[in-house]
């Protein structure tokens, strides 16, 4: 961990110690004296403190480490990532990926059961045994008892043949799966319509008169011609599907997405083609009957060419809803990726009506350079009612080629955004790799967010994830004064759970040697057994 990266979190100021005879003596190195010229705080007879504020990047600052989902040997491709956290206990997650271990195409599925730490393979599936070629689009969610669950599409590689979208339930975190079973299925016809690009959700708000219905909405490439947005739900835990229902009014739809409102409203968001426009339909009655759909923005998906690469770019629309019990209960949020400035941006929109008006599209990125921002998604804390967004970033790289995994959260319903914040701790070379996906995920944690993304770290590509939150308020007025051998620190509490004591042997860090951890506004290291030390103190939740 560097420098930077230590004294980003919410940290005390520094004090340091010199083991003297029978006390503790400010030991003042020429740093710490441009320090306190910089910030203008004395330096007492035993203990330097000053300010770290012109130290801080932003307040987005707190990321878990990147885990690779996918466990099966380097070498193969991964791409297209979805995610779901378990809203009983945040620390599982299910994700998922197109999965090429097998040569051709599966939908993968995996699974962590602590915040990311470790991850298992859980489920690789083309659908019923020995019926297709290949399988993609994979979509994760859980419900509010546990059940997880996973869709995709599965089909043959030759046109005009078989294929069908299929969902597989588990009830033991991922270990076991059910056979799958059919949404919409087109076996042995001559003709058949093409199912493509499902998302999909679960009903997880306390209380709804339709929890734990599950939801799927999906693109359907008419045998005629035309694409429309297709509906179907499982009121029975994915045992069965109603048949499929069209939602859209157009014929030249794709990339729909759904999600649940507070008192069980579904609402989806897809694309139109013809308009050119983001379009929103909602359901008051659990999907059984829908209202016309209407515009929420117009966008504009005319790329420049990709200036690293030969793989597709593409735009789809977000959305989400908060169903917190908060002061913003209710209030819809739409993302998407725009390229009305001339370079891929990540756009938002908000409505406070249950989405009849929406609010002027805004910029949720901050990058200054010009360059791209892409595949994204957003996620509306279900319990704070935050918003998290993550997408992949070009910002770092003059050459407009490698990418990080970048994000945000906003804790006002949109009108703000913290500055943002790299979640993958190393670049990705898209040069190689002629596909790496349409899109990637984000889901919640019980203090925060988890991206997921397509990492090139290793191969043409993984399923990788990590959680990033807002850090805590700094503590503050951190003192330090001896006790024979032993060293006591104190600090003004900032209402945080815990506090981190982190030492160095010099002011420039590394602050990595953990201390100690108390509940307490009091430290007591006890016999150091150094000559001298600095020290710093830090906010955390866990």
């Amino acid at each position: 961990m560097s420098r930077l990266r230590v004294l980003c979190v919410a940290i005390s100021g520094l004090v340091i110690w010199q083991l003297g005879i029978g006390q503790i003596q400010a030991q003042v190195s020429p740093r710490a004296l441009q320090l306190q010229e910089q910030a203008g705080v004395p330096i007492s007879g035993v203990v330097l403190f000053r300010s770290i504020e012109p130290l801080h990047s932003n307040g987005l600052d707190e990321v878990g480490p990147n885990g690779r989902c996918n466990q099966d040997p380097i070498g193969s491709r991964q791409n297209e990532i979805t995610a779901f956290a378990n809203p009983l206990n945040t620390d599982i997650v299910l994700t998922g990926s197109n999965d090429y271990r097998n040569g051709d195409a599966s939908g993968g599925f995996y699974r962590t059961l602590d915040a990311g730490a470790t991850w298992q393979d859980a489920l690789v599936s083309r659908g019923p045994t020995g019926t297709y070629d290949a399988a993609g689009d994979p979509v994760a969610a859980i419900d509010q008892n546990g059940r997880m669950f996973t869709w995709y599409i599965a089909f043959d590689r030759d046109p005009g043949v078989d294929n069908g979208l299929y969902c597989q339930t588990s009830d033991d975190n991922g270990t076991t799966w059910l056979t799958p079973v059919p949404v919409a299925e087109h076996i042995g016809d001559p003709s058949p319509h093409f199912e493509d690009k499902p998302y999909a959700t679960c009903d997880i708000v306390p209380g709804s008169p339709y929890a734990n219905n599950a939801y799927v909405t999906w693109t359907r490439f008419l045998a005629g011609g035309g694409a429309q947005i297709h509906f179907s739900k499982s009121t029975d835990g994915g045992e069965l599907f109603t048949n499929p229902i069209a939602i859209s009014g157009s014929t030249n739809t794709q990339f729909s997405c759904p999600t649940v409102g507070p008192n069980g409203e579904i609402y989806v968001v897809w694309y139109t083609y013809i308009s050119m426009t983001i379009r929103f339909d909602y359901s008051l009655d659990g999907g059984t009957t829908w209202h016309l759909d209407h515009a929420v923005a117009p966008f504009d998906d005319d790329f420049p060419q990709n200036p690293c690469g030969t793989w597709r770019i593409v735009t789809y629309p977000v959305v989400a809803c908060d169903i917190s019990g908060g002061p913003r209960q209710g209030w819809i949020y739409v993302s998407w990726v725009d390229n009305a400035g001339g370079e891929p941006d990540v756009m938002f929109t908000r409505s406070e009506d249950g989405g009849t008006t929406w609010s002027n599209p805004v910029h949720v990125e901050d990058d200054a350079t010009n360059r791209w921002q892409w595949f994204h998604w957003m996620t509306v804390h279900p319990e704070t009612g935050d918003i998290g967004i993550s997408w992949l970033d070009r910002r770092e790289d003059p050459g407009q080629c490698l990418y990080r995994t970048y994000a945000t959260i906003s804790t006002d319903g949109g009108d703000t955004w913290a500055p943002n914040f790299p979640v993958s701790d190393v670049e990705s070379d898209p040069t190689t790799p002629t596909f790496i996906g349409d899109y990637n995920a984000n889901t919640f944690k019980s203090d925060g967010f988890y991206a997921g993304w397509v990492d090139l770290r290793n191969d043409d590509g993984d399923a990788y994830a990590a959680w990033y939150r807002l850090a805590l308020p700094a503590p503050e007025n951190l003192t330090i004064h001896s006790d024979g051998d032993d060293v006591i620190l104190r600090w003004k509490s900032v209402d945080a759970p815990l506090y981190n004591i982190y030492s160095a042997p010099s002011p420039d860090g590394p602050f990595d040697t953990l201390e100690g951890t108390t509940t307490d506004t009091v430290f007591t290291d006890v016999n150091p057994g150094v000559p001298a030390l600095h020290y710093v103190v830090r906010a955390a939740t866990e």
